[in-house]
């Protein structure tokens, strides 16, 4: 069965949308907008409002550790954008810890998860006719790395189908299955990158993930350390 959605011309932004309707809305309720206002992403970071890009949340009821949606979440994306891309291009997409997609390894997509009582609403947004220039993190769009871009709301169907599927997998299995998964699609995984934790820049081999989430970062020293909460970049 298809989720219930609902489509608007205009709004400030979709995550602000659901959180205050999330003690009436039932739980899996999406929301889509043509534009945004007051689009943001992680750390406050504005989100680009272009037209033709997709800018959508959900609203999710669940127990357990929620925070492990994210890469849910980013399951999901990676696969309703994969397809869109050619079979022998399929590879141009990664994902990069903790729920960003990148395309040609350039930010193509952002994932925001938010609190709203005892549910979570999840947004996503995808750079597909456009991208913003100048930003802090390079970023690219569907179009400019040469692709069919798809409408907003045929990239959001199968996105909808993907992210049921993939939740359902959570819930049913646990954090092992999506975490598999995940580490299959990873940009990196093996290599040398650095975490920036606030003031601090810790170098160091991307390991893996604990089954929490939690990115393993091994040292030099050949300790590992566990990153909860960050950003990392390749070396």
């Amino acid at each position: 069965m298809t989720p219930a959605f609902t489509h608007l011309a205009t709004v400030g932004s979709t995550n602000d949308w659901l959180l205050t309707r999330a003690e009436t809305l039932p739980d899996g309720h999406w929301v889509i907008a043509d534009r945004q206002t007051a689009g943001r992403g992680r750390r406050g970071r504005v989100w680009n409002d272009g037209a033709g890009n997709l800018m959508a949340s959900v609203l999710v009821r669940s127990g357990g550790p929620v925070q492990q949606l994210s890469f849910v979440a980013a399951l999901a994306l990676h696969g309703a954008i994969t397809n869109f891309l050619p079979r022998e291009g399929e590879e141009r997409l990664v994902l990069k810890w903790p729920n960003d997609v990148l395309l040609d390894g350039v930010k193509v997509s952002g994932i925001l998860l938010e609190r709203a009582g005892d549910a979570l609403v999840i947004g996503f947004g995808v750079n597909i006719a456009s991208h913003p220039e100048g930003t802090e993190r390079p970023a690219t769009s569907l179009t400019a790395a040469g692709l069919d871009a798809p409408e907003p709301l045929t990239l959001l169907a199968p996105l909808m189908d993907y992210f049921a599927h993939w939740r359902g997998v959570w819930a049913a299995r646990g954090f092992a299955r999506v975490r598999t998964a995940w580490l299959a699609q990873a940009s990196g995984l093996g290599g040398r990158i650095l975490a920036r934790l606030g003031q601090e820049d810790v170098p160091g081999l991307f390991d893996g993930l604990d089954d929490d989430g939690a990115l393993r970062l091994r040292l030099d020293d050949g300790s590992v350390r566990a990153i909860h909460a960050g950003e990392v970049f390749a070396l």
